[in-house]
């Protein structure tokens, strides 16, 4: 489980196993979620920096505060068009552990 603190920048690093090439997507997002599945945040496009295989995310101060403490999910989402047929996938639903060490979650 990847772990992060609350008000801090954090950059994550999602692998796919999935047998595809992210930079050939023609879109790529990461969607944040509680464990209950509200959405949280959505990063895509100039958001994330895409390898083959991996997707970088990097959060501000302010997304990390919106995160409840306990557990949130991250999922990579992509879409391929290929001879004008949408092909969507999602990968496994990561768990981060999210904790706080600050006062009234202020910075």
């Amino acid at each position: 489980m990847i772990e992060t603190i609350k008000g801090t920048t954090p950059t994550f690093i999602f692998e796919t196993t999935a047998n595809i090439d992210l930079t050939q997507a023609t879109e790529v997002w990461v969607t944040f979620s509680t464990t209950n599945e509200e959405e949280i945040l959505t990063k895509k496009d100039t958001d994330l920096d895409l390898t083959a295989q991996s997707v970088s995310v990097f959060l501000t101060q302010k997304e990390t505060l919106a995160f409840p403490k306990g557990r949130i999910k991250a999922e990579i989402n992509w879409l391929f068009v290929e001879n004008g047929i949408e092909k969507r996938a999602a990968s496994n639903k990561m768990l981060i552990a999210t904790e706080s060490n600050l006062v009234n979650e202020e910075i």
